[in-house]
């Protein structure tokens, strides 16, 4: 009998999302949306349309979608602030691909694994008492996530963002005068 251990089917192998996300801090975050496609070539996806703007766009920012050619990546959303790509966020072995806790874990632990080879340990590693899991890392100005969210609705949620341009944005969303004060 063969049997399939969880994790052994990942679509997309952990190794894609470690490749992309080596990419992205090895890559100059791009200034101006004539620089956008490019960077995105660069990184092996596809570049898509913006999204209609949200309640966001007042502060200067611009999002759309990308694609990860040949992959079971969701959502894959990119933020703009003032024309400058600040924030990159996807989703992968959602529930849509049959995925389970186990899925999802097994991916976190391999791709964990593989970017603490790539940029060493993280810094922050937290397992919350229903068993989701976050890790984050810094790298040559950029902040790189990993969440495995296995409580409700599994899936891994992972992201990278522009230190700097990530702060400046944070900054004006303290300004405004709708946020809550924590």
């Amino acid at each position: 009998m063969n049997t399939i251990h969880p994790g052994e089917s990942l679509n997309p192998p952990p190794a894609v999302i470690v490749q992309l996300l080596e990419r992205v801090v090895s890559e100059q975050w791009p200034s101006g949306p004539e620089h956008f496609a490019s960077y995105f070539t660069r990184l092996g996806c596809t570049l898509c349309a913006r999204l209609e703007p949200d309640e966001q766009a007042s502060l200067g920012v611009t999002r759309g979608q990308f694609i990860v050619p040949g992959s079971a990546v969701e959502n894959a959303s990119w933020s703009a602030l003032s024309d400058e790509l600040f924030n990159l966020s996807f989703f992968a072995y959602a529930g849509a691909w049959k995925s389970s806790p186990a899925d999802v874990n097994a991916g976190y632990d391999a791709i964990r694994a593989g970017i603490a080879a790539a940029f060493g340990p993280s810094p922050d590693e937290r397992t919350d008492q229903g068993g989701n899991r976050s890790a984050v890392w810094f790298s040559h100005g950029t902040t790189i996530e990993l969440y495995a969210h296995v409580t409700e609705a599994p899936v891994l949620q992972a992201g990278a963002s522009h230190q700097e341009r990530t702060a400046r944005f944070q900054g004006l969303l303290e300004q405004r005068p709708d946020q809550p004060k924590y």
